[in-house]
């Protein structure tokens, strides 16, 4: 008899899980899990642009897709021979932007070496100022276009690599100094704002070719009445990217 009661109490103590209880909860955070992944696909490459646009870095090279688009080169500066070229590199830039900067001094002169020199194509500068780096930025492209004038397209090109980030109007004055540029005719052409018309068309075709941010890019074929219908390229891409979309226009 004894053991009989102690058999009992043992089994009395055991503890019972019921597995249904987890079943509902559990099944409700996995659906949720799996909804959360299916919305971040599809919101994958869609972030809202900043107003004004962004400094473009162009990290994303791996699998990119770039969008067709297309420009005009109008009466920007450019380097290269025209009358032999099939394509046409049209940067869009702002002094103030730093990846702006970093094209200029990682990407550019092997573009220019390999394609611009060799009479494939052009390269073209236009001004797409970007409203939050504030008047210096719109000063500079002013500035940069007045040295153009004076001073031809290869003195503007250094100058343009000269000024990227300046912090003052006073700097813009002494890189055209360092560059024997006609200080005269710089000042008065600078106090006139003279290329603000030139800055706001070049703000206008870069948005209407889709560029929201600098630096931007359109390559492409290059016609006789100077438009340029190929890509897009958004931002500060190694060169690699460039050359194997300028030979495939090639």
């Amino acid at each position: 008899m004894p053991k009989e009661k102690t058999k009992k109490a043992q089994k009395s103590d055991e503890i019972v899980v019921n597995l249904d209880a987890f079943v509902v909860p559990l099944s409700i955070i996995l659906a949720g899990v799996i909804i959360a992944g299916a919305i971040l696909l599809s919101n994958k490459g869609t972030g809202t642009p900043t107003v004004g646009g962004t400094d473009n870095a162009g990290d994303n090279v791996a699998e990119e897709e770039f969008q067709d688009a297309q420009t005009t080169i109008a009466d920007a500066p450019y380097l290269g021979d025209i009358k032999k070229a099939k394509v046409a590199i049209v940067e869009y830039t702002d002094y103030q932007c730093p990846y702006c900067k970093q094209h200029d001094q990682n990407t550019k002169a092997d573009l220019i070496k390999n394609y611009v020199d060799t009479g494939d194509a052009i390269y073209v500068f236009r001004e797409f100022p970007l409203d939050f780096h504030g008047q210096i930025a719109i000063d500079s492209a002013n500035a940069a276009l007045c040295v153009n004038e004076i001073a031809g397209v290869e003195k503007f090109a250094q100058y343009a690599s000269n000024i990227y980030e300046v912090a003052s109007n006073e700097e813009l004055v002494t890189a055209a100094q360092d560059l024997g540029v006609d200080m005269e005719k710089f000042n008065t052409c600078v106090d006139e704002m003279r290329y603000q018309a030139s800055i706001d068309q070049g703000l206008a075709d870069g948005a209407a070719a889709g560029v929201q941010g600098t630096p931007g890019f359109i390559v492409g074929v290059l016609d006789g009445d100077g438009n340029v219908t190929g890509k897009l390229i958004p931002g500060a891409y190694p060169y690699d990217t460039f050359a194997q979309m300028l030979d495939e226009l090639l």
